[in-house]
């Protein structure tokens, strides 16, 4: 290991960053310290600043390419990529300035940067061509599409608002202070340079590593410790270089896959623990569960073979970059003519909330779905089933989040392993959600009972937008999208507080305000409640082609308000039974249950499992 500056290991070489590697991850807290650093070289007349690490992986064949007039080496950066990275970026800002000033910086662009269309330090996935224009042009005309791009974009943004308020401090001093700031990071940060030239040595260099930055997720140092254990344990250089190699590429995918989603790395590894390790919610101990001497022992094989932990690898290794390519869709799905009944309730059960419960369950579903062993309608019935769990438990009932966690856990293993049919998990969800719910309670609550829906805002939100979307049959866009709906989007067709000399007062008796004001019935999604006041039912309901009103809306639900002649208790008390008609048909299970299934009935594990079991 050698301490080295910028410009000492910049020389002579082309650095790029694995696509199995994470994308760029710094954010403010980072960037604060850095430039507090680098200006603390400058005005504290600081010689040098140790920075960090910077590791490479440098095999004994060196690769090559043509870069300028020269032909440099290609290296890999295994870590340090972060601080790298965000001193290429300042470094672009600083240069631009200084080439304001001199030509002669012109010169220090390819030494430090780029040459042509080539650049000195290349991003991993979908940022290298972005961090290309970035440090070419800048950020005028570039718009991020990624949470990486985005990162990459905000650093900049970051870093070159600092220097321009940092040039208006020192208008006397700007030239000398940007020529310093130059030097301060070429010459004056200090970093420990090491490079490997054993691929299977990353892992055990890296995970030894200490840097400033931020910590290492899971996944990261789950990789590191597959690295090392294959290091350590698989003395063939060949099938050593076959599973290096298989974990090089599963990273890729996992990382390509979650950023596409802007998902959870922790989130995606709970959910391979669970299919391939231990269902049991209480068993997850996170990264250093891996390292038991039961799943991946490092030297203690009298649990497990060393065989069969090769053989667990290979399983684990495919497994993984599977289910990350699930979760993702999962996360985020995609609309698709042959798919759109999926999409429709994966966004229902997304927007419901608590996905955290199933996923273990829906990526084993989605699986098996995709490989044809579930049947179409088998699986958008199961996918109904956790819609109507959300729905009748989370939201109607409240139960706490990790209502039925350890069975939404045992039954992902269930389909994973294909212990039970997903029909048959079907069936146990929907007599879980009579056991938490039960039907005939739900719907006596619904048609005999008023409560205070407008207090429950996100049960309210949720069948109101859901109504919404019935009453466009799929025909049209809803002109609203869920991210929308906040308190403002909720109107009160009887005013909360209506006007002392308005009709409300005269036609509404107290009873009837008290019952009916904050019922479904009375309540309705808008675009902007603020502009509806307390105004009239004439005045609100308005006439067609005329200004703001429901008569006007492109929100179906106000379109119908507008079709009543008046608004009083006997409109409230007709509207009421259309809804809750509505709410029973779309979240009963009358004629998805028929009868109990006793194995999931019992009560013994309902509360076992803290909610902080759901902290992935």
């Amino acid at each position: 290991m050698e301490k080295k500056t910028l410009s000492n290991i910049l020389e002579g070489k082309i650095f790029q960053i694995p696509d199995y590697q994470r994308g760029y991850a710094w954010e403010i807290k980072q960037w604060k310290d850095f430039v507090q650093d680098i200006d603390a070289l400058i005005d504290d007349k600081i010689i040098n600043h140790y920075t960090g690490t910077i590791v490479i992986y440098q095999p004994i064949y060196k690769p090559t390419e043509n870069y300028g007039t020269k032909k440099l080496e290609i290296v890999d950066i295994v870590d340090g990529q972060q601080r790298l990275t965000t001193c290429s970026i300042y470094l672009s800002i600083i240069l631009k300035e200084l080439i304001k000033i001199s030509d002669d910086f012109n010169s220090e662009v390819p030494i430090y940067l780029f040459s042509g269309s080539k650049s000195k330090l290349r991003l991993n996935n979908d940022t290298a061509d972005f961090y290309y224009d970035l440090i070419s042009k800048g950020v005028s005309n570039l718009e991020p599409n990624s949470i990486h791009q985005q990162r990459v974009y905000d650093a900049y943004s970051f870093l070159k608002r600092h220097i321009e308020e940092q040039l208006e401090i020192r208008a006397e001093k700007g030239e000398n202070y940007l020529r310093d700031l130059f030097d301060a990071i070429i010459r004056k940060l200090n970093f420990s340079f090491y490079p490997i030239e054993v691929e299977s040595e990353i892992g055990m260099t890296f995970e030894l590593m200490n840097s400033r930055g931020k910590d290492l997720s899971s996944m990261e140092l789950l990789k590191n410790y597959l690295m090392y254990w294959v290091y350590r344990n698989i003395p063939d250089a060949s099938e050593k270089e076959d599973y290096t190699k298989l974990i090089n590429k599963t990273w890729k995918e996992v990382y390509v896959n979650i950023a596409k989603c802007s998902g959870s790395e922790s989130q995606c590894l709970r959910i391979a623990w669970a299919l391939f390790v231990s269902y049991t919610p209480k068993n997850w101990e996170g990264y250093s569960g891996f390292k038991a001497d039961d799943v991946i022992p490092l030297r203690n094989f009298s649990i497990k073979s060393k065989n069969e932990v090769k053989d667990f690898l290979l399983k684990f290794l495919n497994g993984l970059a599977l289910i990350s390519k699930h979760y993702s869709a999962i996360i985020k799905p995609i609309n698709i003519p042959l798919k759109e009944s999926e999409f429709n309730l994966l966004t229902k059960i997304k927007n419901a909330g608590n996905i955290a419960n199933y996923l273990p369950l829906l990526v084993a579903a989605r699986i098996k779905s995709e490989n044809g062993e579930v049947q179409n309608i088998d699986y958008v019935d199961f996918l109904k089933s956790i819609e109507i769990f959300s729905y009748r438990v989370f939201l109607w009932e409240g139960k706490r989040s990790n209502a039925a966690l350890s069975k939404f856990y045992r039954w992902s293993d269930d389909v994973f392993h294909s212990k039970h049919s997903l029909k048959s998990v079907t069936d146990w969800i929907y007599g879980t959600i009579n056991w938490y719910s039960p039907e005939n309670d739900f719907r006596k609550s619904l048609t005999d009972h008023f409560f205070t829906w407008y207090h429950h805002r996100r049960l309210l939100k949720y069948t109101l937008f859901e109504y919404e979307l019935y009453l466009l049959q799929g025909k049209n866009p809803s002109k609203l999208n869920w991210e929308d709906l906040t308190d403002s989007t909720i109107e009160h067709i009887l005013p909360q507080n209506p006007d002392p000399n308005s009709n409300w007062l005269i036609r509404w008796t107290k009873e009837e305000r008290e019952r009916f004001t904050h019922d479904i019935s009375n309540l309705v999604l808008t675009k902007d409640n603020s502009r509806y006041s307390n105004f009239e039912f004439e005045r609100k309901k308005g006439i067609a082609g005329t200004g703001f009103s429901y008569s006007n809306s492109d929100i179906r639900q106000e379109r119908k308000i507008a079709e009543y002649n008046d608004w009083v208790a006997e409109s409230c008390n007709k509207r009421r039974d259309e809804l809750t008609n509505w709410i029973i048909q779309n979240w009963g299970i009358e004629r998805h249950y028929q009868q109990p299934v006793i194995e999931i009935i019992e009560e013994e594990e309902e509360e076992e499992d803290s909610v902080s079991s759901l902290i992935f």
